[in-house]
């Protein structure tokens, strides 16, 4: 499996704090059984800003001092009006040096410029993925606006964590929601730390196949085309299923 989103490139954002964590969180991915792991270190403009010579150093060092894991470039880029200009002056780039790049919105809101900048983002190649939809409190009440996401050939990553409750229940009946309809496309661990927040993955992945099995075997199958940067062909949206209840069970107060 290939963990599209963490951050475990050390003393560059919130993330890890050192090599030596760094190390671990990668051990720990190995053990999850993740092949593949996305550096997808924090881009916030005013905030944490790498620079790629200095992001790109520290991956190296990672790379010498671990095996049976393959580890990817890539950044978590926070929605701001400035991206299409940040990205042409080459400050930001996509997973594995390709065309799919991974975009954060703040957790309460999805800024009313973001369409408008997802769309300039596609014409300069880059196809948008939308980082752990389930956590934004804006989309978990309004699923339309992740479908036209969809439609407009967006990409929808989760947080494997959100699947076995880590961040709440409302958290978790969403992401069960989008697991169910067919709205993701790639698992991450988003991974921080070694403590509460490490690099897990499997348990989440199983809950996929346990909920949709389609869906499980579609990411299996083009992961690794989002990885090569080559373009896919998304699962239909299936309808949500709203489970009506009976004039007997209101008679017996369920």
């Amino acid at each position: 499996m290939i963990d599209f989103h963490s951050h475990i490139i050390y003393d560059i954002d919130d993330g890890s704090k050192s090599i030596e964590e760094s190390l671990e969180m990668i051990e720990n991915a190995k053990q999850e059984g993740s092949k593949y792991i996305c550096a997808t270190s924090h881009y916030m403009v005013g905030s944490y800003e790498p620079e790629r010579e200095v992001y790109i150093e520290k991956l190296k060092s990672l790379r010498e001092k671990v095996d049976g894991i393959e580890i990817a470039e890539g950044l978590e880029v926070y929605m701001e009006p400035s991206l299409p200009s940040l990205y042409k002056k080459e400050k930001i780039w996509g997973i594995n040096k390709g065309k799919y790049m991974l975009i954060e919105f703040p957790m309460r809101e999805v800024p009313k410029y973001s369409k408008d900048i997802l769309y300039e983002m596609t014409v300069l190649n880059v196809t948008p993925i939308i980082a752990h939809p389930e956590r934004n409190s804006r989309l978990r009440n309004d699923i339309k606006l992740l479908e036209e996401f969809i439609e407009e050939g967006y990409l929808l990553q989760m947080n494997a964590s959100s699947l076995v409750g880590f961040h709440g229940d409302e958290v978790k009946t969403f992401a069960e929601t989008l697991v169910k309809r067919n709205m993701i496309h790639m698992v991450g661990s988003d991974g921080h730390n070694v403590k509460r927040r490490n690099t897990n993955i499997k348990e989440g992945v199983l809950r996929i196949k346990e909920l949709n099995p389609e869906l499980y075997s579609w990411i299996k199958e083009n992961q690794h085309n989002i990885f090569n940067g080559e373009d896919v062909q998304p699962l239909e949206i299936k309808e949500e299923v709203i489970k009506k209840k009976g004039l007997f069970s209101f008679l017996r107060g369920k």
